[in-house]
């Protein structure tokens, strides 16, 4: 029997080894106007915009916060489109001004 389990520990193990490629994976979005999206974060939830960076794609990435709820969304958007590709409630992180520690 503990052959056996040996075995079936070393396939598993292997297995995970080996899968350490990137992968392309599909998840459903909420989209629409830009406006629309950020006005809606916005007006709904109070997130306003906390950080804003500019991907490799010509897309643009913001993060929005509410820092008395500590509500967040992350929306990817270009001209015309917005996606929301994230949301939740808190951070990781050390920024001092939201209130939250790293370390927990």
């Amino acid at each position: 029997m503990k052959y056996i389990s040996t075995i079936a520990f070393l396939f598993c193990f292997n297995t995970l080894a080996s899968a350490q490629s990137i992968v392309d994976l599909t998840k459903p979005m909420k989209c629409s106007e830009v406006e629309a999206v950020m006005g809606y974060f916005s007006n709904t939830h109070n997130e306003k915009p906390v950080w804003v960076g500019k991907t490799v794609h010509n897309t643009h990435m913001t993060l929005l916060m509410n820092k008395e709820t500590r509500s967040w969304t992350m929306v990817e958007y270009d001209s015309r489109l917005a996606c929301v590709l994230g949301a939740g409630e808190e951070k990781s992180g050390s920024d001092p001004s939201f209130g939250v520690s790293a370390q927990r």
